[in-house]
């Protein structure tokens, strides 16, 4: 990371691929602030940081409330002394089983808390990303992304909608030098996907994600924390408004950027 100080807002901040980016981050010497409903869990995040030597400030707020994150933001912001870069890490998956018979409200929660909660979030945070010379926003997007996701429609159709958001505030912002980057983690162990496997509705519903298990394809979430790390110092032009996996190396990544860029690679295409 640059020399010059780093200050980092992350949603979703408390558990899973959040706090692991938290983690990871302000062990690089980055200043960070995290954002989560969980109070409880906010302050045993907070903690580690801190123990480990880290720089970390939170507030709870819950991301469909935009008057409550809109405060949150503009509190952690103040104690960070300005925002360079925004991860959008919230998201849950409840809406497990045929959309027919499934609540309609845990439809829309697994909607609304990833694309309501990234919109609201990225629009509180701008008037402070605008003042950063090298501001950037990265936003997780999970399965269904790249293809259909049957009995999880809902979540599905989120993260379809953020690969599309970014791309689509790539060009907005391109102009005042604000990348924006969807960024696929891969099959992370996190409370989502565990929800997944260890559940009976996940596991008669979605069984894709217990082979998956089986047969150890899951991955690290040091690979997404990495990656995220490498976005915000490195800012390639090229991966703007593009999905980023981040299982690529950033060495090998670095070779490919003119070739993504040219060929308009990694986005959403009918075909």
């Amino acid at each position: 990371m640059p020399d010059r100080p780093v200050r980092v807002l992350i949603t979703g901040g408390s558990r899973g691929l959040g706090r692991a980016i938290a983690e990871h981050l302000a062990a690089e010497g980055v200043s960070v602030g995290l954002v989560a409903r969980d109070a409880e869990a906010l302050r045993e995040a907070t903690d580690t940081i801190l123990d480990a030597g880290g720089t970390v400030f939170a507030a709870s707020a819950d991301v469909r409330d935009e008057a409550a994150l809109e405060s949150a933001v503009s509190r952690l912001a103040d104690r960070l002394g300005g925002l360079d870069a925004l991860v959008c890490a919230a998201g849950q998956l409840r809406g497990i089983g045929p959309m027919a018979v499934r609540e309609p409200g845990d439809w829309w929660d697994d909607v609304e808390i990833a694309l309501k909660g990234a919109h609201q979030a990225i629009r509180s945070s701008l008037p402070r990303l605008r003042e950063s010379g090298r501001a950037s926003i990265s936003v997780l997007v999970g399965p269904g992304h790249e293809g259909p996701l049957p009995f999880a429609s809902g979540y599905g159709c989120a993260q379809a909608a953020l690969v599309r958001l970014v791309e689509s505030l790539g060009q907005e912002l391109r102009s005042e030098g604000v990348p924006v980057y969807a960024i696929n983690p891969g099959l992370v162990p996190t409370g989502v996907v565990r929800g997944l496997i260890d559940t009976p509705e996940g596991r008669r519903w979605l069984p894709r994600f217990n082979e998956a298990f089986a047969e150890g394809k899951e991955v690290d979430s040091t690979f997404a924390a990495g990656m995220v790390a490498w976005l915000i110092d490195r800012r390639p032009v090229e991966l703007n408004g593009r999905i980023v996996t981040a299982l690529l190396n950033p060495a090998v990544l670095e070779t490919r950027l003119n070739a993504i860029a040219e060929g308009d690679r990694h986005v959403l295409r009918l075909r």
